[in-house]
């Protein structure tokens, strides 16, 4: 059974039916919608047994446009890259270090303070 209609149903008809919408986009050309069910093992694992997400599309008018359904299955098919970014922060130098452990230093000697007054 089908829900929604694409260039049919519009933004009521999913409000009345799916409820208010957690995410969406800003210009409201998006709606994103998901369901997650987990239980827990004996052993405090988290085992996700129900995973749907589905996101929503909308012309200008507000009718639907285009509709994504992903389910556990599909996303454990989505592929990542493995490519690694490269960090611009400040690496390991010996003027970080020793203005670490000045700062460190500092903040010792503060708490010192603090706790004999």
């Amino acid at each position: 059974m089908q829900l929604f209609t694409i260039n049919k149903s519009n933004k009521n008809d999913i409000n009345k039916i799916l409820g208010p919408v957690p995410i969406k986009s800003k210009e409201e050309k998006r709606w994103t919608y998901f369901e997650v069910r987990e239980t827990k093992t004996k052993y405090g694992k988290k085992n996700i047994y129900l995973n749907d997400y589905v996101e929503i599309y909308f012309n200008n008018y507000g009718i639907i446009k285009k509709i994504e359904f992903y389910d556990l299955n599909k996303m454990n098919k989505i592929v990542f890259t493995k490519d690694i970014t490269k960090s611009l922060g400040v690496k390991d130098t010996f003027s970080k270090n020793l203005l670490s452990s000045t700062r460190k230093r500092m903040e010792n000697a503060r708490k010192k303070l603090k706790t004999n007054n």
